[in-house]
C-alpha cells in the first residue's frame, strides 16, 4: 500500500512523506509494483509554463530522500519485552563485546537501530494519546507514556553503566554516548510536546498531571547536565544554536543505517540518442534529395547550384532541430526522465522512475478533474484553462530480497519529497491590499483584504490493483505558504 502524509515543512516548502509498503507474507517471491501520479493546477497569473519552468527547474525544486520504513513497535512493548529482536540485538552484542572487543560493527548497528525504532515509538505513542477522547483513558496513557520512556532509558543506560566492565574501545564508548544524549533529546521533546497538548487542551487533567511531568522532566534534565550534553536554555544568546545543530547530527547519526544506498541516473539517455540520430538523418535525407535535384537542374560549379546548396544545408540544420523537438515531446509522456536504484549493503532491492511535464487539459482523467472542482467563474474570466504539471513516479520493490538483507522487519521504503514553491510565488501581487472602509465611533476605520493564491494537487495512488485519490489545496501568498488542506 502507498501511505501519504503531507505537510508543510517551512514557509516555502511543502512536503510529502510516501510509504510504499510491502507485503512479503502474501507474496514472498514477487515484486511489488507502486505508482503515484500527482497533477498540479496552476493559476495562469503565476506565469508558469513550458517555456519559463523547465523539467530542470522542477527537479531543482524537488528534494528526494529515500530511507526504510523504520519497524514498528508500540511504546509499552518495547519497554517491556526484552525478547524484542530490538532489545535482544542490543543485549547479545553487548555481551559479545568482551569476546571481540574491535569487532563492534554489529553492535554500532543494533544501537543505531534500537535509537531509530525507539524515537519512532514515542513519536507514534505522543500521536495516539493527542487523538484520544476519552479523558480518563487520555490521562493513564500520559503516565504510561512517561513511565514507559523510562524504562526504555533505562535499559540503554544500564549497557552503558557497565561498560567500565567491559574491553570497550573509545569508540564504542563514544557511540554509547551518542546514542545515549539522542534517546534523552527524544524523551524530552515527546515529554514536553505532551505537556503542552494537556497544558492547552485539558488544562483540568493537565493540573492532575503537573507534577509527573516535572518529576520526569526535571530528573532528564538533572542527568544530561551530568553527563555534559548541551539543553536547551531560555536565556541562551544564540537561540540555542549549538544544541539545534548537535540534535540534527544525533538524529543523521541514529537513523544513518536506514537511509538506503540510491544511485540515481538519467533514463532517458539511449532513447534520446536514438531520436537525435533519427532527426539527424531524417534532415540528411532531405538535403541530399535537394542537393540531387538542384545538381539536375542546374549542373555542377554554378552559382544557383551553389546557393541551393546552402539553403538547404541551412534548412537540414533547422530541420534536425525542429524533429529532435517534435520527437521528444512525443516520447516525452511515455518514457521516464531519471531512475534511482536502491541497494541495501550492496544488495539490490528495488528502483524507481520519476517524470514530469506540462499537460492539456483535455488529457487529464475524468476522475482527476471531478476532484479538481475547478471554478467555472475563473475559467469564463481567465479565458483559458489553468496550467497543469503532472508528475510521475513509478516504484519496484521485492520484498524477498527486502528481507534478506536485514534481520529486522523492513516493510519498504519512505520517500521524503520536498517540493519548494518560491518560483510559484515571483509573480504574486502584494499578500493584502485596501479594501473599503468603515465609521465607527464617528472615525473612519480602514479595511484590508488579503489576496491569497491557490496551488491544487491531485494525487492518483495505483497498488495492487487498488486506486486511490487524494486532492490538497496549498493555500499561498508572495510571503509563502499560508496553509494546506488535505481531503
Amino acid at each position: 500500500m502507498i501511505d501519504l502524509v503531507t505537510k508543510i515543512h517551512d514557509k516555502f516548502t511543502l512536503e510529502f512523506k510516501v510509504g510504499f509498503n510491502t507485503h512479503q507474507e502474501e507474496h514472498p517471491m514477487k515484486y511489488s509494483d507502486f505508482v503515484m501520479n500527482t497533477w498540479i493546477f496552476v493559476p495562469n497569473s503565476l506565469d508558469i509554463n513550458a517555456a519559463k519552468y523547465s523539467k530542470d527547474d522542477f527537479y531543482r525544486d524537488l528534494k528526494s530522500g529515500v530511507r526504510l520504513i523504520t519497524p514498528s513497535y508500540g511504546l509499552h512493548e518495547l519497554a517491556t519485552d526484552e525478547e524484542l529482536l530490538s532489545s535482544k540485538s542490543l543485549i547479545t552484542n553487548f555481551n559479545d563485546l568482551h569476546i571481540a572487543p574491535d569487532d563492534t560493527q554489529d553492535l554500532i548497528h543494533s544501537i543505531r537501530m534500537y535509537c531509530a525504532i525507539s524515537k519512532s515509538a514515542f513519536r507514534d505513542e505522543c500521536l495516539a494519546i493527542s487523538q484520544q477522547h476519552d479523558a480518563t483513558q487520555r490521562m493513564a496513557a500520559c503516565r504510561q507514556f512517561l513511565l514507559d520512556g523510562g524504562k526504555i532509558l533505562g535499559r540503554f543506560r544500564g549497557l552503558l553503566n557497565q561498560l567500565n566492565d567491559q574491553n570497550a574501545t573509545d569508540r564504542t564508548r563514544q557511540v554509547f554516548a551518542y546514542g545515549d544524549e539522542f534517546l534523552s533529546n527524544v524523551m524530552e521533546k515527546y515529554a514536553y510536546r505532551l505537556r503542552d497538548i494537556f497544558r492547552h487542551n485539558h488544562p483540568d487533567e493537565y493540573q492532575q498531571l503537573e507534577a509527573r511531568f516535572k518529576e520526569v522532566l526535571y530528573a532528564e534534565r538533572a542527568y544530561r547536565e551530568k553527563q555534559g550534553y548541551l539543553c536547551v536554555k531560555a536565556d541562551d544568546a544564540k537561540g540555542n544554536e549549538d544544541f539545534v545543530f548537535r540534535a540534527s547530527l544525533l538524529k543523521k547519526f541514529s537513523e544513518s543505517d536506514l537511509y538506503l544506498n540510491a544511485t540515481k541516473r538519467k533514463n532517458t539517455f539511449l532513447v534520446e540518442q536514438i531520436l537525435y540520430s533519427l532527426a539527424a538523418g531524417a534532415a540528411m535525407v532531405v538535403a541530399t534529395l535537394s542537393s540531387f535535384f538542384f545538381q539536375q537542374k542546374y549542373g555542377n560549379f554554378t552559382l544557383p547550384f551553389l546557393i541551393a546548396l546552402v539553403i538547404s544545408y541551412m534548412f537540414k540544420d533547422r530541420l534536425k532541430d525542429w524533429l529532435r523537438l517534435i520527437f521528444a515531446r512525443r516520447v516525452s509522456n511515455k518514457v521516464f526522465d531519471t531512475r534511482t536504484d536502491f541497494r541495501i549493503k550492496g544488495r539490490y532491492i528495488g528502483w524507481s522512475k520519476d517524470s514530469v511535464d506540462f499537460i492539456d487539459s483535455d488529457k487529464i482523467l475524468p476522475e482527476v478533474m471531478e476532484l479538481r472542482s475547478r471554478n467555472p467563474l475563473f475559467t469564463e474570466v481567465s479565458g483559458k484553462d489553468e496550467k497543469v504539471l503532472l508528475y510521475r513516479k513509478k516504484v519496484q520493490l521485492w520484498p524477498a530480497e527486502l528481507a534478506k538483507a536485514s534481520p529486522y522487519p523492513l516493510r519498504g521504503i519512505n520517500d521524503i519529497l520536498r517540493y519548494n514553491i518560491t518560483e510559484y510565488t515571483r509573480k504574486m501581487d502584494n499578500p493584502s491590499f485596501p479594501l473599503s472602509g468603515t465609521w465607527e465611533d464617528n472615525g473612519y476605520k480602514p479595511i484590508e483584504g488579503k489576496k491569497v493564491y491557490h496551488l491544487t494537487f491531485v494525487i492518483q495512488c495505483v497498488y495492487e490493483g487498488k486506486t486511490e485519490y487524494k486532492r490538497i489545496v496549498v493555500r499561498c501568498d508572495k510571503k509563502g505558504i499560508v496553509n494546506v488542506k488535505v481531503s
